[in-house]
């Protein structure tokens, strides 16, 4: 198995002391250890944060500086600059990588002769606690391409990839939060080869005040926006995606489907009259049979 340097690329903002250290110790007890850690504080004003960052005095450790907070995709593709490895692995500043992660997906890689690798994944909550030991996702390439239509399929802190190909692409776009979901789609139309491991690889955290659950709603329509279009993504740009995202379908779609999830709830947790009104609303709202089809898709996804 060859060596190469690989750059591990993380931003950090908002999270626990105990979570950001058992996060980058996660790293740091790799079984591959030709590797430099690039981690970015973009939280130039927490001082719990800035102190643990100095407290690690591990060589392969460069800490990146934002003067001020960017957010995650200007503060990644700021750190992709400093990368100096063939190859990129992501890393998220909550989440617990298995110790033989990059060394089992680089090996994965090179054998199947694959541009881009993730790996299944375990949940955990807050404290740390399971709760999901297994999330599967497809494995080879074809397989990846058929479901990214509902949803991303490589989850992305279990990314590693050559650096060729974060290049090209230059980069992630400003799609937000889904800006992992776009950066597939446009490396899948560049032809690049996609797979996954078929182990856990990572324990990903889920905060119930995390980014993705308080904006779930805008990131499902953007994603479902990307999709439509995801023969022709590099026809989208920025400017496009920033027009549908201020535009009056967008608004109207956004109303729709917060209405469809408040009448699920109430289905839910309301009365028996409440119930029986809200099923009869929600089975003419056109987000009903758009969600069975994705939660019948993603259940078929973990079983393939």
């Amino acid at each position: 198995m060859d060596t190469p340097l690989i750059s591990v690329l993380m931003s950090t903002y908002n999270e626990t002391t105990k979570e950001l250290d058992e996060s980058i110790n996660s790293i740091l007890q790799q079984t591959y250890s030709n590797f430099e850690f690039l981690i970015i504080n973009d939280n130039p004003n927490n001082y719990e944060l800035e102190k643990t960052l100095k407290s690690y005095k591990d060589s392969r450790i460069k800490i990146i500086h934002n003067e001020e907070n960017l957010g995650l995709v200007k503060s990644l593709n700021n750190g992709l600059k400093y990368c100096n490895g063939q190859y990129v692995a992501r890393m998220d500043a909550d989440d617990i990588s298995c110790p033989s992660r990059i060394q089992d997906e680089l090996l994965y890689l090179q054998n199947n002769r694959l541009d881009m690798v993730g790996s299944y994944i375990e949940t955990i909550d807050e404290n740390g606690k399971t709760i999901k030991p297994l999330m599967r996702f497809p494995k080879n390439h074809n397989q990846i391409v058929k479901f990214m239509r509902w949803g991303s399929c490589i989850c992305h802190p279990t990314w590693l990839l050559k650096r060729e190909v974060c290049l090209e692409l230059h980069g992630y776009r400003k799609t937000p939060h889904c800006e992992d979901y776009d950066f597939i789609l446009r490396a899948i139309a560049h032809g690049y080869k996609v797979g996954n491991i078929s182990k856990v690889e990572l324990s990903y955290r889920i905060r119930q005040s995390g980014v993705s659950k308080s904006h779930e709603t805008e990131q499902f329509l953007l994603r479902d926006y990307l999709a439509k279009n995801m023969k022709q993504i590099d026809l989208l740009t920025e400017d496009t995606i920033t027009e549908f995202l201020n535009s009056e379908k967008f608004r109207r779609q956004l109303e729709q489907l917060s209405y469809y999830k408040s009448e699920k709830q109430m289905i839910k947790n309301g009365s028996s009259i409440e119930k029986i009104k809200s099923t009869v609303q929600i089975l003419e709202n056109r987000f009903f049979w758009r969600d069975i089809v994705e939660k019948t898709t993603l259940l078929l996804r973990e079983h393939i």
